[in-house]
């Protein structure tokens, strides 16, 4: 590719595959950046740096003089969203207003949740799976103290605050989750062009303690199974006895599609998991069980009859499946004295037990889904044993070498 020439322009038009097969722009140039042009939508260029950062830009003459106005980065921006803002611009140019003002005045006045409800949500809707968590975090920690401050006076002093008010009402680690999402929407408000620096960029984490293990005793699982049997809501206890017998996320038990179901291989197909990638779930015997049951009685209600999800929601419900299993979990903890439990823990209850039962780590971690081994370690010390006689087997080979 030839070296930049500062007053020249590559034109194309601009789709999100042939933009990330720009290479970076060449380290040698005396120029910073690289320019294309979108031949599609006229004033929309895209300046590509050093270090292969893109960014889209719409520049256009107002009152006779040359301006230029940042779209934000890609592809936090999209192509569309990059198109559908130059359309914007140029519906200003018509009216004779400059659309850099105008966007001042918009972004003087735009507070962090009326940011948080237009930009950040339905952004993290199509690109985040786990969205729903950031809606309540945001609905529920973010806006009741930073919902009416204008983005713009949001200051690192605001930021602090919030991360240890939320210390004070939970723990270093929810605290630190609160501040990660924080920090990842006000990234992508800077991206965005509606902020000119993150004020929680420099806030460090709290440190935190270590990892909660939390996982149903030898004692606990029967009485927990038997308050499961009690109840009456048929679909949520099979789901919960999912969530225990796989050692599955909430979240990939709750949407799995019976097109997904392979009871004659013994697996579930999981498409998209939390770290973005599909996997395969083997069915024990138990859990086998529990679909088979599902099956048997899908067509008998009219609740699971015609739905594609193994576990559908009630109509009227915003999601096509179960999403809130609290109350059928909680009153079962209840009635089986179990203190200090939460869903997440029947994942570790199910670790544990595997690695009770001798499956050594690399194993638990391809159970779990776990992309690094090191979320797995946690388990480490309950195979314990099983590392006392390997060590005991070494010894004894010096002992023969003797």
């Amino acid at each position: 590719m030839k070296p930049y020439r500062s007053n020249t322009s590559r034109k194309f038009p601009f789709t999100k595959k042939a933009i990330e097969a720009l290479p970076a722009h060449d380290p040698a140039s005396p120029s910073r950046e690289m320019e294309y042009a979108d031949i599609e939508c006229i004033g929309l260029h895209l300046r590509v740096s050093k270090n292969g950062r893109r960014f889209f830009q719409h520049r256009y003459r107002y009152l006779g003089r040359k301006m230029c106005l940042s779209l934000g980065e890609f592809p936090a921006v999209s192509v569309q969203d990059a198109r559908s803002r130059v359309a914007e611009h140029k519906a200003l140019l018509a009216r004779d207003k400059d659309p850099a003002a105008e966007r001042g005045k918009v972004r003087a006045d735009l507070t962090f949740e009326e940011f948080s409800t237009q930009h950040y949500l339905p952004h993290a809707k199509a690109h985040k799976q786990t969205w729903d968590d950031d809606k309540n975090q945001i609905e529920r920690r973010l806006n009741p103290i930073l919902g009416k401050l204008r983005l713009q006076a949001i200051t690192p002093r605001d930021v602090a605050m919030v991360h240890s008010k939320e210390k004070e009402r939970t723990t270093a680690c929810t605290a630190n989750h609160l501040l990660a999402t924080l920090k990842r929407m006000l990234n992508l408000a800077v991206k965005w062009g509606l902020l000119e620096k993150n004020p929680a960029g420099g806030q460090e984490k709290f440190k935190e303690g270590p990892l909660r293990e939390r996982y149903l005793s030898k004692e606990e699982l029967p009485k927990f199974l038997k308050a499961l049997e009690d109840q009456d809501d048929l679909l949520s206890v099979a789901a919960l006895r999912m969530l225990l017998y796989t050692g599955c996320r909430r979240e990939e038990i709750m949407s799995l599609r019976w097109e997904n179901v392979r009871l004659d291989e013994e697996r579930i197909f999981l498409p998209k998991t939390k770290n973005g990638r599909s996997r395969t779930v083997h069915l024990n015997a138990r859990a086998k069980e529990v679909i088979q049951d599902l099956q048997a009685r899908k067509d008998q209600e009219d609740r699971t009859r015609g739905s594609e999800y193994v576990f559908p929601s009630r109509q009227g419900t915003k999601k096509g499946y179960i999403y809130d299993l609290r109350k059928p979990f909680e009153k079962a903890c209840l009635n089986a004295g179990i203190d200090n439990f939460r869903i997440h823990d029947l994942r570790h209850t199910f670790a544990s037990m595997a690695v009770s039962s001798g499956a050594d780590l690399y194993a638990v971690q391809r159970l779990l889904g776990h992309q690094d081994i090191a979320m797995t370690q946690r388990y480490a010390h309950l195979n314990a044993d099983d590392l006392k006689k390997a060590t005991e087997g070494v010894s004894e080979m010096f002992d023969r070498a003797a």
